[in-house]
């Protein structure tokens, strides 16, 4: 029975494979929903997300049966490339792997200068290289399954008429706008399409045009009563026909003050949040939860930092919850280039200053 249901799985995955995967914690994972954040961090920033749906699924032990993993890397060049360029690797893996997808992608996000440091708009474009792909010999037909006797341990008669592999380029595009209102307010705002090519994933000898994916993300963070605590209401919208998901929510961010001589400052080191999906934008229809949990530190006195969230989604109905909830993780190193570059270079003018004057102290 096990075996039965993991090849309905597989069927029913394989018959809908033409949507997209979604990650929950899309602030930690901004470059997989739209080329255009590449470069929104001025230093390098490595970041790594892992995503298991349904952790009750019979599948693949590791990474998951129903999982995904996502590693990005990307920089701003502002003085070179006036933007940013990022490279990522997405892979996903259905049931015991035997269906996987791998994505391998390289991003230029163009900053437009505006002279203000209040309001940036970014104008980005992506390219992707993708492989799908099935191993026959791993799925269970029904030659191979008895009434009484169950599943039957016999090689199948089936003999595929194809590879099962499908490999295709990808195109996506989008724009970021992000303003500063006030000292304690600021928001963005977020276009993105995918699959602008609408590219044939299908494993066979037929045609199965990918829908292009139109996403609309609006973030606004502003600090609550004058006090310590930030509230970060984001609202995302995402369209792949026949689909459409709304996703509505908040992060609550607490503050920590920072005094560096007479100058003070504050970092958001923890937050909060709560998030509600829908298929269609009414709140008595919501079908599902995120709840996530992130802190925000540096790495001992350097001023390297790390971004590290735990999110799980929880269906409130349509699925039973015998296959339980979902989990995700995610992490993000931004090395701080800038500073480094700066001690660098005070470390090579104090060197000579040192060898234009002999009778300095060692």
């Amino acid at each position: 029975m096990r075996y039965l249901f993991v090849y309905i799985a597989l069927v029913t995955c394989s018959i809908s494979f033409a949507q997209d995967f979604r990650f929950s914690q899309f602030d930690l994972n901004p470059i997989y929903m739209n080329p255009a954040y590449s470069g929104s961090q001025k230093d390098l920033r490595i970041g790594l997300n892992y995503r298991n749906q349904w952790f009750n699924v019979p599948g693949k032990s590791l990474p998951g049966p129903l999982s995904s993993y996502n590693l990005v890397l990307d920089k701003r060049f502002g003085n070179v490339l006036v933007g940013g360029l990022s490279a990522n690797i997405f892979q996903s893996f259905k049931g015991e792997g035997q269906y996987k997808h791998t994505h391998a992608g390289f991003n230029y996000s163009w900053h437009l200068p505006t002279g203000n440091d209040d309001f940036n708009m970014y104008f980005g474009m992506g390219f992707s290289y993708n492989n799908l792909g099935v191993d026959f010999s791993r799925l269970v037909f029904t030659d191979q399954i008895d009434a009484q006797g169950g599943y039957l341990n016999t090689p199948s008669a089936f003999i595929p008429s194809v590879e099962g592999t499908r490999n295709y380029f990808d195109l996506s595009s989008g724009t970021v706008l992000k303003a500063n209102m006030g000292r304690v307010v600021s928001g963005d705002f977020s276009f993105s399409v995918n699959h602008l090519t609408s590219p044939n994933v299908s494993l066979n000898s037929l045609e199965e045009r990918l829908a292009r994916k139109y996403t609309s993300f609006s973030s606004l963070s502003f600090r609550f009563n004058n006090s310590g605590v930030y509230l970060n209401p984001k609202l995302m919208i995402e369209f792949q026909a026949p689909f459409s998901t709304y996703t509505l929510g908040s992060n609550v961010y607490i503050t920590k003050r920072h005094v560096y001589g007479n100058r003070q400052d504050f970092s958001k080191p923890l937050y909060f949040g709560v998030y509600f999906q829908a298929s269609r934008f009414e709140l008595l229809n919501t079908n599902g939860m995120i709840l996530m949990v992130g802190h925000t530190g540096f790495f001992g006195s350097s001023n390297t930092r790390y971004q590290f969230g735990v999110s799980s989604d929880v269906n409130l109905g349509g699925l039973n919850m015998r296959s339980n909830i979902t989990g995700e993780i995610s992490m993000n190193i931004i090395f701080d280039t800038q500073m480094n570059m700066k001690k660098q270079r005070l470390r090579q003018v104090k060197c000579k200053e040192f060898q234009g004057n002999p009778l300095s102290p060692l």
